[in-house]
């Protein structure tokens, strides 16, 4: 199980900060499914992190299922790729 409970992540960026994610909560259940899709800057890689624990709400609680196993790709590993190698 993943549960998020109130989860907000903020950026300072300059003389302003910007609101990646505002008391966001929800919960997906074992065998469930989610899909993540949104403009740039909706916040998707920032709660993807969260997840993850690569890095910490500024409040709230992100609470994972003690049998999960979570694999995690960052978009910044993607020049580790082959580009030669495919799925096919």
């Amino acid at each position: 199980m993943i549960q998020l409970n109130h989860v907000s992540k903020r950026y300072l960026s300059g003389p302003s900060d910007y609101v990646a994610l505002r008391d966001v909560s929800f919960a997906v259940a074992k065998g469930e499914m989610v899909f993540v899709t949104g403009h740039s800057g909706a916040g998707k890689s920032t709660l993807l992190k969260l997840i993850a624990n690569q890095i910490q709400p500024d409040a709230g609680e992100v609470r994972l299922g003690a049998s999960l196993k979570l694999g995690y790709f960052a978009q910044s590993a993607l020049d580790l790729l082959d580009p030669d190698q495919t799925v096919w």
